[in-house]
């Protein structure tokens, strides 16, 4: 069955379930089940999931060496779509292939939108672990528009302005993935990458009122939230934080990682950094080893290590 199933629009009336409209797609061809092979730009007709074929190359060579994804799979996927003041938002569920541990892990994309194999990727490993994953969507993007600059400029540009904006967003987006069948909705965590990374942030910036135990920051952008204060962030059942930061990575100033860490101080969370010296923006991707624009490089190391630190840090918050 192809992978576009898990992208098409659905036809189900939308549900509201804790104050998020949500519709599961449901029928033959909505659950990819039994999928062996990694899935390539083919398997999305219609679909947009990479910046080209360099690209989509990198990530699948990448991801048919994963050991964890190879061995532990077929992860089934279905479409979850939810909505945030009006606007549809077209989220991809991938669960683990015998139930899970009950835990749930919203992933959140770059700025080029949630349509990227690289975070699909991203979701079957943490499927492997056996966490529900969410790929979360930010923008409205059921077609991979996101890779049109423009176009995910003009998606962005109003997160970036209104940071409770972004706030409500990402919460929308745990809402979601609570409501998810399997899912306990007192174990979610989040994950973000580049704008997503910036993304978690701010929901964590929520403190209790977040609805998730953990959020990690991968290479992302690192300010004081847009000016807006944080919550308090010291209780239990505020976030944990975690951020893996590439020290080379010219998006994000010296004194816009001051002023994020001094907030975090400031609110009294709970939070670790892991900074990588001389490490580029996007050092998760291998596909950012094929990348010209020398802002951006890929490091195995780092990736390795702060995918390790992650997995930590869920296991001491995600478990029951």
């Amino acid at each position: 069955r192809r992978l576009a199933a898990a992208f098409a629009t659905a036809s189900a009336p939308l549900l509201r379930a804790g104050g998020v409209q949500l519709s599961f797609s449901s029928g033959a061809g909505a659950v990819c089940q039994g999928m062996s092979a990694v899935p390539g730009v083919e398997d999305f007709p219609g679909v947009r999931v990479a910046k080209d074929a360099a690209y989509a190359d990198a990530v699948r060579a990448a991801w048919a060496q994963d050991a964890d994804t190879t061995s532990r799979g077929p992860f089934s996927r279905e479409q979850l779509v939810y909505e945030h003041q009006g606007l549809q938002l077209h989220g991809c569920l991938v669960r683990p292939k015998s139930g899970g541990n009950g835990a749930g892990v919203v992933v959140v994309h770059t700025a080029v939108g949630p349509r990227d194999l690289f975070l699909h990727w991203r979701a079957e490993a943490l499927a492997a672990l056996g966490y529900t994953a969410l790929v979360a969507d930010m923008f409205g993007d059921a077609e991979g528009r996101g890779w049109e600059p423009a176009w995910n400029e003009a998606a962005r540009r109003p997160l970036a302005e209104d940071r409770e904006l972004s706030r409500r967003r990402m919460q929308a987006a745990i809402q979601a993935l609570a409501a998810a069948e399997g899912v306990d909705a007192t174990r979610i965590g989040a994950i973000g990458f580049c704008f997503g990374g910036r993304a978690v942030l701010d929901l964590a910036r929520l403190g209790a009122e977040a609805g998730a135990r953990a959020v990690v920051s991968f290479h992302g952008i690192l300010d004081d939230g847009g000016g807006l204060p944080a919550a308090d962030m010291s209780g239990p059942s505020a976030p944990r934080v975690l951020i893996c930061h590439g020290d080379g990575d010219p998006f994000v100033s010296a004194e816009g990682r001051a002023a994020c860490e001094a907030q975090l101080r400031s609110s009294g969370a709970r939070w670790d950094a892991l900074a990588f010296g001389g490490v580029r923006h996007g050092f998760t991707n291998p596909a950012q080893a094929h990348n010209e624009n020398p802002a951006l490089g890929y490091d195995e190391r780092a990736a390795r290590l702060s995918w390790e630190a992650m997995k930590m840090l869920f296991a001491e918050t995600l478990s029951r």
